[in-house]
């Protein structure tokens, strides 16, 4: 997990560990919500400020430090697939496919209206590309 102690620039010495290690630390904080000082114990990891450091740098968002109504979005986005929650995404996709269908009509039947006003009316009414 861990790679051998190096000797920084300043001459102290200074722990590096592996992508893969400090991932599994992170999804374990993230899975359990086990405090971040009992897994720095739990790990062996002697930096207090590791998860600070490496979650961004990593990609994780640590939810419990955002805002109430985002943390619950974010909970909501990662919690886990069940039979009933899929079902529930399978009507919402049905749904939304509806509707991009209804707007998609109502796409053509603008297009169509302004081309007859055009055509009726002999003006042109769509915005031409060289205009100022």
């Amino acid at each position: 997990m861990k790679d051998k102690f190096k000797h920084n620039k300043k001459g102290k010495f200074e722990s590096r560990y592996t992508e893969a290690f400090k991932r599994k630390v992170i999804e374990d904080y993230l899975e359990t919500g086990t405090p971040k000082e009992r897994l720095l114990v739990k790990y062996g990891i002697a930096y207090k400020g590791a998860f600070q450091a490496w979650m961004p740098k990593l990609g994780y968002v640590d939810i419990r430090r955002l805002p109430k109504p985002a943390q619950e979005l974010a909970a909501y986005t990662l919690m886990k697939p069940r039979k009933d929650n899929a079902e529930m995404l399978q009507r919402r996709i049905k749904e939304l496919e509806r509707e991009l269908e209804d707007e998609k009509l109502r796409s053509e039947a603008y297009a169509r209206l302004i081309e007859l006003a055009e055509r009726e009316q002999g003006i042109s009414i769509r915005k031409k590309d060289n205009t100022k």
